[in-house]
C-alpha cells in the first residue's frame, strides 16, 4: 500500500496546447487583459473570465510561464488558476487534478533542477555523527544530512531545496525521496549504528499511506543490520507544527513498526514544549541557539535545565546539538545523554568518526 501520486514527479508538459488562465476577482481579470495586450501575449477569452493562450512548441509552455513570471507580480500570480490542455484534448473533468495556482506552475518550471533530481532518485547524504556526552569518541547514531546538485553539478543549499520544493508543490515528493535515500546510502556506507532520518510532517497526508514505502524500504534490509529500533526519525520544523493530532498519527505509525522518534528544536519556543509532553518523543534535541555558548550565559543554563528535568520525568533522551566549543561540552556533558556539532565532526560522505575535544 503506497501512494502513486507522491512517487510520480509532476513535469511540465512539452507538447503544444493552450494554457487556460482563471483570475479569482475582476480586478485581477481586468489587469491580466491589459497586461496581455501590453505584453503582446496572444489571447482570447473562449468564456467570460477565462482567458485562453496558445502555446506552440516543445519548451512553449516554459517560455509561456517565464513571460507571464515577468509581466504579472506575484499576488497576481498567486490569485489566478491554471491548467494546461495539449493540442487535441478538450478540457474535461480529468484536467481538474492538474488545476493549479499560476504561481504554482511558474515555480514547477523554475523547479526544473529539484524535479530531475527526484526523477532519477539523485539526492545524496552527508553523515554527521550523534556522541555519547561522556565519552564523545564513542558514536550513539549518525543525522542523515540531505544534499543534492544541479545537473551540472553545482551544490544546491540544502535551505534553497526546500524552498523550492515549497514554491513548487513538490514538498511531499522531496520528503518521501529524502527517507527512503536516507537510508539507502546509510546502507551502503556501512552504518550499522543508530540512524537519524529527518521528516517533514506537513509533507504527509494520510501517514497509511505515505509513510508505507519508508517502512517497506527498512524491512527490507538484511536481516543482520540494525533493526527497525535503530532507526529515529527526526521531527523537523516543529515550531511550524499546527496539527498536533496530524503529527501524532504519524508518531504511533512509526513507533507501531518498531521505530523510535525524536523532536528537534526543543527550547525555541512554547509549541515544541507543548509537543514534548503530548508525543513522549524517545529523544529532543535541544535547540542550537540554546546551546550556543552556555557556559557563559545563567539565562540559558536555567531554561536548559528546566527542560532536561523535564525530559528526564517523561524517560525522554536528551540530545544537545550544534556545539562548537569545548567548554560549552564541558558544561552539558553530565546534564544530556548525547552531542552533536562541528567539536567532534563535519558532516561527510563518508560516516567521519568523532574528535575528543581533550584528546585533539
Amino acid at each position: 500500500m503506497s501512494c502513486p501520486d507522491c512517487e510520480r514527479i509532476h513535469l511540465l508538459p512539452e507538447a503544444s496546447g493552450t494554457l487556460y488562465l482563471a483570475p479569482v476577482l475582476a480586478h485581477t481579470r481586468a489587469a491580466l487583459r491589459r497586461r496581455m495586450v501590453d505584453e503582446q501575449l496572444p489571447c482570447a477569452e473562449p468564456t467570460s473570465g477565462i482567458l485562453a493562450l496558445p502555446v506552440k512548441g516543445a519548451g512553449g509552455l516554459g517560455e509561456m510561464l517565464v513571460r507571464l513570471q515577468q509581466a504579472l507580480s506575484s499576488s497576481e500570480q498567486a490569485g489566478c488558476r491554471a491548467t494546461f490542455v495539449p493540442d487535441g484534448e478538450n478540457f474535461g473533468l480529468g484536467h481538474l487534478q492538474d488545476t493549479h495556482l499560476l504561481s504554482t506552475l511558474i515555480a514547477r518550471h523554475n523547479a526544473r533542477d529539484l524535479s530531475a533530481i527526484l526523477a532519477s532518485d539523485s539526492l545524496d547524504f552527508h553523515f554527521q555523527p550523534i556522541v555519547r556526552a561522556a565519552d564523545p569518541s564513542e558514536v550513539f547514531a549518525y543525522e542523515a544530512l540531505v544534499r543534492a546538485a544541479t545537473p551540472g553539478g553545482d551544490p544546491i543549499p540544502p535551505p534553497d531545496l526546500f524552498r523550492t520544493a515549497r514554491n513548487a508543490e513538490l514538498m511531499f515528493h522531496l520528503d518521501r525521496s529524502a527517507r527512503i535515500n536516507a537510508i539507502r546510502r546509510a546502507v551502503e556506507r556501512g552504518i550499522a549504528s543508530r540512524l537519524f532520518i529527518n521528516f517533514n510532517p506537513t509533507a504527509i497526508y494520510d501517514p497509511a499511506f505515505c509513510l508505507e514505502t519508508t517502512v517497506r524500504e527498512i524491512m527490507s534490509r538484511p536481516a543482520d543490520r540494525v533493526g527497525p529500533s535503530g532507526f529515529v526519525f527526526e521531527v523537523i520544523e516543529s515550531d511550524q507544527v499546527n496539527d498536533i493530532e496530524h503529527l501524532s498519527r504519524i508518531v504511533d505509525r512509526y513507533r507501531r513498526a518498531g521505530f523510535q522518534v525524536a523532536l528537534d528544536d526543543l527550547g525555541a519556543g512554547y509549541a515544541s514544549l507543548n509537543m514534548l509532553s503530548q508525543l513522549r518523543p524517545d529523544f529532543v534535541k535541544i535547540d542550537r541557539e540554546l546551546v550556543s555558548g552556555i557556559d557563559r550565559d545563567v539565562y540559558q543554563q536555567k531554561i536548559l535545565d528546566k527542560i532536561v528535568e523535564l525530559a528526564r520525568d517523561l524517560k525522554i533522551e536528551v540530545v544537545a546539538e550544534g556545539i562548537e566549543r569545548a567548554e560549552e561540552w564541558r558544561w552539558l556533558k553530565d546534564r544530556v545523554d548525547y552531542c552533536q556539532g562541528y567539536l567532534f565532526a563535519r558532516p561527510a560522505a563518508e560516516p567521519p568518526l568523532p574528535q575528543h575535544p581533550e584528546q585533539a
